[in-house]
């Protein structure tokens, strides 16, 4: 009876470290991802500085066109 009971004990010492371990996976995951955004952040706003300064430059071209047609008539 003994034996059954240290060997249930063992068992449950063991699922509760077992699931205090997986418990410690979220939070490296979250800071995995955390620090992605914070690299990848600087990226995404180069990315969107490009895109407007090339609306821009399209912008100044049809604009300048449309003066040098002006000024032609």
């Amino acid at each position: 009876m003994k034996y059954v009971l240290a060997t249930a004990l063992s068992l449950a010492a063991v699922l509760m470290m077992s699931s205090a371990c997986d418990s410690k996976k979220d939070p490296v995951t979250t800071g995995r991802e955390a620090v992605k955004e914070v690299v990848t952040q600087p990226f995404s706003a180069l990315e969107s500085a490009k895109d407007s300064l090339n609306k821009s430059e399209d912008k100044t071209k049809a604009a300048i066109e449309e003066f040098e047609k002006e000024s032609k008539q």
